[in-house]
């Protein structure tokens, strides 16, 4: 069952196109990776999704449905609605995302009973029982803390637990085990995996470690565009865009036969800069004429696999 169909979705912020037509699919069970550099739209995608957009941004789709609903026909209220119990998502930084003058607590007891008719007593013990899930210890204790008084860790396991504690459809994490140290990071891909029997996830990750490991597809990311898309293991063992295999050569490894990391020369472009041809064309080593003066449209090149170039690399 399709959880989420986007079509041409894009988001402008004073005519400028922060997100740039994508096609978005998304069944429940499934997790979806997207990746790429810093400003490349992946942010801004999932707070459209969510209806969180900045008030100068401008959404506009053909199509964009959400666990049925035909979320561009949604008032304000209509949408708030689904926040929390339909989709909810978990922020990258959780000191802004969380309030400074409320507890913990209080913060949960809330989530809990704006969509679910139970008492307080019971939304207590739902809280608790959200906070330990995410391996934060003595619960109890910090049911009452402040998150200024809370480690950055804690802070964005308390992010999660919020997300999560209201069993979402559509659960989208932005960079959501940055904070983490190994052992915790290990625990909430696990709890999350857990949660994905009957719910889909988008990871927005910098990581492809943590792709490759919660996700079952890639969407990569450049300029506002989705360059390419993949099974996970097809698209970490043959890249087919210059950008991704860019991404990956850049990846630290312990293997001491490796050669040295290779990074994308360059620098992205800024969003308000558009060029008639290919965005990622002044980065790439094999762009040639076509590249610069022809935006290559995503198109399937093998069961599964889509690219966005001119000269994509070979994936039979």
């Amino acid at each position: 069952m399709t959880l989420l169909s986007a079509r041409n979705l894009t988001v402008e912020i004073n005519a400028v196109p922060i997100v740039d037509g994508i096609d978005l699919d998304l069944a429940s069970g499934e997790a979806l990776g997207i990746v790429g550099e810093s400003g490349s739209g992946k942010t801004m995608t999932a707070l459209a999704l969510i209806g969180l957009t900045p008030p100068a941004a401008t959404i506009r789709a053909d199509t964009l449905t959400i666990a049925g609903n035909d979320v561009l026909a949604l008032d304000p209220r209509q949408r708030r609605a689904l926040g929390g119990s339909v989709m909810s998502m978990v922020f990258q930084d959780p000191m802004t995302g969380l309030n400074p003058v409320r507890s913990i607590g209080s913060l949960l007891i809330e989530a809990i009973r704006r969509h679910q008719t139970i008492d307080a007593a019971r939304a207590r013990q739902l809280g608790l029982q959200a906070l330990a899930d995410v391996g934060i210890p003595d619960p109890v204790a910090r049911f009452s803390a402040y998150p200024h008084e809370l480690s950055g860790g804690m802070r964005q396991r308390v992010m999660i637990a919020l997300a999560l504690v209201n069993r979402p459809a559509l659960i989208i994490a932005d960079e959501p085990t940055t904070a983490l140290d190994a052992t915790i990071q290990a625990q909430i891909l696990e709890l999350m995996r857990a949660r994905m029997r009957d719910a889909a996830l988008i990871l927005i990750t910098h990581d492809l470690g943590v792709a490759a490991e919660l996700c079952g597809r890639i969407a990569v990311m450049y300029h506002g565009r989705i360059v390419e898309e993949a099974p996970v293991a097809d698209l970490l063992a043959r890249p087919a865009h210059p950008y991704t295999c860019g991404l990956l050569t850049a990846v630290p490894r312990f293997d001491p036969a490796r050669p040295r990391l290779m990074p994308i020369p360059g620098a992205p472009l800024p969003a308000s800069e558009r060029l008639p041809g290919c965005a990622f064309a002044p980065r790439c080593p094999r762009a040639r004429d076509i590249c610069r003066a022809q935006v290559p449209a995503l198109a399937e090149i093998a069961s599964g696999r889509k690219v966005a170039c001119h000269f994509p690399e070979a994936v039979a």
